[in-house]
């Protein structure tokens, strides 16, 4: 079972990804912020973050960019969405999506993040 830790200020959102996810059978942790996304990460052990770029406090590019300078979170694959047409640039998210996502897009691409991170590397 995967751990998911999906990041919104907005709770209807979260509300939809987290029926999505639990759906899939994942285990399911959320957060308001980026702040509140690394507390999560401090005490739990998680396969993939799923963000929203723009929040208030801390945001999904600047919690991406602190996971991934951080070594024991940089393993982490790390998916933005975002209703911006253009992603930052910036940023070394593993993937992109563009809202409104639909649900099967979601799993997707959650479902293909988890299972790169889990190849071998050579």
């Amino acid at each position: 079972m995967k751990t998911v830790l999906l990041v919104d200020d907005d709770p209807a959102t979260i509300e939809a990804w987290s029926l999505c996810m639990q759906g899939e059978d994942c285990n399911v942790l959320c957060a308001a912020d980026g702040n509140g996304a690394l507390s999560i990460l401090g005490e739990q052990t998680v396969d993939i973050v799923v963000s929203d770029w723009m929040m208030p406090g801390l945001g999904g590019a600047l919690l991406c960019q602190t996971m991934k300078n951080d070594a024991a979170l940089a393993h982490i694959p790390f998916l933005m969405i975002s209703g911006h047409p253009n992603p930052p640039a910036f940023v070394s998210y593993d993937g992109y999506l563009r809202k409104p996502v639909d649900f099967e897009t979601l799993v997707a691409a959650v479902n293909r993040l988890c299972a790169a991170k889990k190849r071998p590397m050579y």
